[in-house]
This record gives C-alpha cells, structure tokens and sequence, in this order.
C-alpha cells in the first residue's frame, strides 16, 4: 500500500474543463510527505521531489488526466500563480482560459 499526503507548505489544486466539458481534478500530493516543509524561503523546488517526492505540481497532473481534451479548455488553480514550468506546459497543452484563486490555505503545517 503507498501512502501519500498533502504538500506540508500549500495545498494546491488545479481543476480543468476539458474541450469536451469533462471535469479534471488535480492536486500537488506527496508520496513522501514531510510534516513541515524542508524548503527554506525563496528556494527552488528540487526538495519536493527529492525529500517529499511530489509526483508533480498539480497543473502538471491535471493536463496529463486530461490528454488531448485539455486544448481549448479552461484551468482553475488554487494558487497565485503558475511556477515557470507550468506555465510552459499548460501553454503548450493549448489550455485557453487560466484563472488563479488563492488559496484557501496559506502557509500551513501537516500534523504527523
């Protein structure tokens, strides 16, 4: 049985509409997840995979359960905003619409 949590740092989820009105749903879980985040502020995000191994952000995970039917849809994101790589992959899926909401939590500790 594999165990997994949420991101210790933020919760982030990202919802998509596909092209054929079907709904996706995504979120930025851990295989390894920590109690606090291990990442110091500013700092990249090699630590979420190397110490939480996070599968991927939740934009990333979204466009892959959505294939194909991602083009010409519409995105939700439980976040301020898209990290560099995101925003390329979601760009290049064609996605056609992006809003960012912010999220509900804001720094947050998971409790072991």
């Amino acid at each position: 049985m594999t165990l997994f949590g949420p991101c210790a740092k933020r919760r982030v989820q990202a919802v998509l509409i596909g092209a054929s009105g079907k709904a996706y749903a995504a979120e930025n879980v851990c295989l390894n997840p920590q109690a606090v985040c291990p990442r110091a502020p500013g700092e990249g995000y090699e630590k979420c995979k190397t110490i939480c191994r996070q599968v991927a952000h939740a934009e990333l995970q979204v466009l892959d359960l959505a294939g194909a039917d991602a083009h010409g849809g519409r995105m939700q994101v439980s976040h301020w905003y898209a990290c560099d790589a995101c925003a390329a992959a979601v760009k290049a899926a064609g996605v056609g619409a992006v809003e960012f909401t912010a999220p509900q939590d804001s720094e947050r500790t998971v409790t072991a």
